[in-house]
């Protein structure tokens, strides 16, 4: 009984193998990573490692805005790397999509981390055809409970809840339609998520990212949540990117 069994059991995993190889079945969707990155020496070889160890067949070019500490010189020993010009992530980002082939592209920010089997969320949720693109929930590399709090918000649907440090994705089609990212200073992330949103549903995914509570830990954790809300405000009430880019100063 043991044997046939294990015989049964083969032979149903041998079926099972053949009929996701038959011909005419569509292959999964290619997805493309673009990281943006501007003088990062500081973290960037530890990210990119991580990185490197959470991907499958994805390709990955890292685009530098032009950084002065030597980060181009690392991220080109891990993956390939562009570089711009002048910095801003929405250029940034856009060189680097120019770069990739794939169905889908992955926005990810040097100081974020993506969750092993990353792709299996993607590529599930975007087995809707209805659904433009996305982004993971998000969490801190922080125990504070006032930030696990702001991360739990970040399951729901909602304009104040999803930037771009939560690694937005979206079908290659759509990106090109819209245009890519507008060539702002700031916020570009939440004007790209405002027109995404038009062109179809936003699916948030049931899996989070890790990433840096550097700023709320040098500003303090509600104050910096309060000023993130006021400038998204402002930036729906029609302020400019650049305006309000100088009052959020860089912090690496």
């Amino acid at each position: 009984m043991g044997a046939l069994s294990t015989k049964l059991h083969t032979s149903l995993g041998l079926a099972q193998a053949l009929r996701l190889k038959r011909p005419g079945a569509p292959a999964p969707l290619s997805i493309g990573i673009v990281m943006p990155v501007y003088n990062e020496t500081s973290i960037l070889e530890a990210a990119l490692e991580r990185l490197r160890h959470v991907l499958r067949n994805d390709s990955v070019v890292v685009v530098d805005g032009g950084s002065t500490d030597g980060s181009a010189r690392i991220a080109a020993e891990f993956f390939c790397t562009a570089v711009t010009e002048r910095p801003g992530r929405g250029l940034q980002m856009n060189r680097g999509a120019e770069g990739l082939s794939s169905d889908v592209l992955l926005f990810l920010h040097a100081d974020t981390q993506l969750p092993p089997g990353f792709q299996d969320a993607v590529r599930q949720a975007l087995r809707d055809p209805r659904v433009a693109g996305g982004c993971f929930r998000l969490s801190f590399d922080s125990p504070r409970p006032m930030l696990r709090f702001i991360a739990w918000f970040t399951r729901f649907p909602g304009r104040f809840f999803h930037f771009g440090d939560q690694a937005f994705f979206v079908r290659r089609r759509i990106f090109e339609e819209m245009g890519g990212y507008a060539p702002l200073p700031f916020l570009e992330d939440v004007d790209f998520l405002r027109r995404l949103r038009r062109r179809g549903r936003f699916a948030v995914l049931p899996v989070a990212v890790v990433t840096s509570a550097r700023r709320f830990v040098r500003h303090g954790i509600v104050r910096q949540q309060l000023w993130n809300t006021v400038l998204v405000t402002l930036f729906e009430l029609g302020f400019s990117a650049r305006r309000l880019a100088r009052l959020y100063p860089q912090v690496r």
